[in-house]
């Protein structure tokens, strides 16, 4: 047997579509980028957009961010790096504060939030998962997250991702002397997207240094 090493180089072209709202754009501006959950068929941008939930539009202008809500390819999911090309392409095209680049998404969004950041901690500043667990990740990768601010939201009774997958990543986190939390509503069903209308969401994202 011989031990060797090898060194390659793999370039990927991302194509996509995307939803975004934009502040007066005078200065810089924090980015938060939103990552939907599963669609079963193509949804172009604009009828995306009225799926955007509620309260996010209007707090992310209230907050004056820069809010961009990619489509996920169909058929496909959020890869990590498809997210982080994006991620990029805004920083490229628009005035984004690079120190206050924020991820947030819902269900499938979820996962994508959780594995993005895993895999590129030092790119957010803070993220936000709701009602979503985790695939490729665990609790014994958990210390990827010890500097990274989240803030995750669950239903107690959610029939399709278990509660109890989130409430083990935020322990595991905290474990390694993260600042993870997490908000656990007292409902029986998948969607917690009530969340985008909580401002303290907001002011928590603002808060971070």
């Amino acid at each position: 047997m011989e031990t060797r090493t090898f060194k390659s180089k793999q370039t990927e072209l991302f194509e996509g579509e995307y939803n975004i709202f934009l502040p007066n754009m005078d200065k810089n501006y924090p980015l938060l980028i939103y990552l939907h959950g599963y669609k079963s068929e193509y949804i172009p941008p604009e009828t995306m957009k009225d799926q955007i939930p509620d309260g996010l539009i209007e707090n992310a202008k209230e907050c004056n961010f820069i809010l961009a809500c990619p489509l996920c390819p169909f058929g496909f999911y959020w890869r990590t790096t498809f997210v982080l090309s994006f991620v990029k392409h805004i920083i490229k095209t628009n005035k984004v504060d690079e120190s206050k680049i924020f991820l947030c998404g819902t269900s499938m969004g979820a996962y994508g939030t959780w594995a993005t950041a895993h895999e590129f901690p030092d790119r957010f500043a803070g993220i936000a998962p709701v009602s979503g667990g985790v695939y490729e990740i665990s609790q014994y990768q958990a210390h990827r997250f010890k500097h990274l601010p989240v803030w995750a939201f669950h239903n107690r009774g959610d029939e399709i991702i278990r509660c109890e997958d989130s409430e083990i990543m935020i322990n595991s986190i905290n474990k390694e002397g993260g600042s993870a939390k997490i908000t656990i509503y007292d409902e029986d069903s998948h969607d917690a997207d009530k969340t985008f209308k909580n401002k303290e969401l907001y002011k928590w994202f603002n808060s971070i240094k």
